[in-house]
Order: structure tokens, then C-alpha cells, then sequence
């Protein structure tokens, strides 16, 4: 009994001579990985407002602020490109080309703007001195040409060649209508929604003027 007290006595002190060797060795930290020490695959805000707001925190930055309220979304090349797509439409029905009009394209921005500041309600203006194109979709999926394609494949429901007004080909009509000359048009952001509106003058759509304003294909 006594033999055995002693062995577990001596493997008592062996284990804590074992134990404080090893607490007093310097640690040595694993080198960190590439992959650690990489920057976030996202971009933070390394300001030192951001920092000095939450220390020891990398915050993202906050969304990029919207358009001012009353901003031309219109460029030059969302011209160009409301022009051209208009008159290769109106070029199948023999109508003249269209011009860009700054005039029109000022009006048009107001009436976007209204729309978007009504809290992204969509209507017709109701000025009657031009004719009015609109259309909304979410930001990024629509631009000229294919929004002017979508009201152009209204004529899929025009009856040719006695076709007069129906709200399901008057986007169409417009676009093609041979008395028009100038266009102009605005956009809007509003929440998750982009808003176009176009203005034509001299109007379409006129009662009784039909037939010679809106052509078959191949002006027959």
C-alpha cells in the first residue's frame, strides 16, 4: 500500500514540474492564412467618422443618395436613342422622322416628376395641346428602344385600314401617326420604379384622321 502512495505521489510532482515548463515557454501565434488577411469582397467605410462612431467596427456606407427632386434624367443619348427607335418604327408606315424637342422633352420631365412626387402614382397628364406616351417598369429593364417596341406591338390589334382609337393600340398609333414632328421625353426614379413619359406634338390620335395618318405596312 505504502509502494503504491508513493508512485502516485512522484507522477503528482512530475506533472506539475511538466506543467510549469510549459507556462513559461513564449507562445508562438500561427501565421494568418492569405485567404484571413484578405480585404471583404464587399466595400466598407473606412472614414474616420465611421470609425470614430463605432470603434473597432467596419460599417458599410450608406446607399448612394437618389436624384434631386426635379433632375433631367434625360441625356443625350437617351435622345438620340427615343429618336431613333421612333423613327425606325414610324419608317415601316411611311411616317416622316421625328425631332428631338427640348421643349417637349422639359415638359415631359414635369409630368414625370409629378408622378414620382405623388408617391409613383402612373397617369396621363390630361394636357391636351400634345400627345402623351407613358411607361414604367422596374430601374434597369426597360430603355427606348424596347419600350417603344412594346407600344409599337399594339399593332397586332389595329384594324388597318379603318382602325381608329382603342386603348389598346393608342401607344401604337401615336408612335406612328404621320402629322407628328417632334418628340420629347422624361424619366423619373421613384422606390423600385423607373417612369417614362413622352411628349408628341402635333398630337395623334385625332378622330376622323385615321386612315391617313396611320399607314399599313408597306404604305398601301
Amino acid at each position: 500500500m505504502r509502494f503504491w502512495t508513493l508512485i502516485a505521489l512522484i507522477a503528482l510532482l512530475l506533472l506539475a514540474c511538466h506543467r510549469r515548463r510549459r507556462a513559461e515557454e513564449p507562445t508562438t501565434l500561427p501565421a494568418a492564412s492569405p485567404r484571413a488577411s484578405a480585404a471583404p469582397a464587399e466595400p466598407y467605410d473606412r472614414s474616420e467618422s465611421a470609425l470614430a462612431s463605432s470603434p473597432g467596427k467596419q460599417r458599410r456606407p450608406p446607399p448612394p443618395p437618389g436624384p434631386p427632386a426635379g433632375s433631367q434624367e434625360v441625356t443625350p443619348a437617351h435622345e438620340a436613342a427615343w429618336v431613333d427607335a421612333h423613327n425606325r418604327a414610324r419608317a415601316k408606315h411611311c411616317a416622316p422622322p421625328l425631332e428631338w424637342s427640348p421643349k417637349l422633352a422639359q415638359v415631359a420631365q414635369q409630368w414625370a416628376n409629378t408622378l414620382r412626387d405623388k408617391g409613383c402614382v402612373f397617369g396621363h397628364s390630361g394636357n391636351s395641346a400634345y400627345g402623351e406616351n407613358l411607361a414604367a417598369a422596374t430601374i434597369g429593364t426597360l430603355d427606348a428602344a424596347a419600350i417603344v417596341k412594346m407600344w409599337y406591338d399594339e399593332i397586332a390589334d389595329y384594324k388597318f385600314p379603318n382602325g381608329g382609337f382603342s386603348m389598346k393600340t393608342g401607344h401604337f398609333t401615336q408612335v406612328v401617326w404621320r402629322g407628328t414632328s417632334r418628340i420629347g421625353c422624361g424619366r423619373s426614379l421613384c422606390k423600385t420604379m423607373e417612369i417614362w413619359v413622352c411628349e408628341y406634338e402635333r398630337p395623334g390620335n385625332w378622330e376622323g384622321q385615321y386612315r391617313a395618318n396611320v399607314l399599313p405596312l408597306g404604305c398601301k
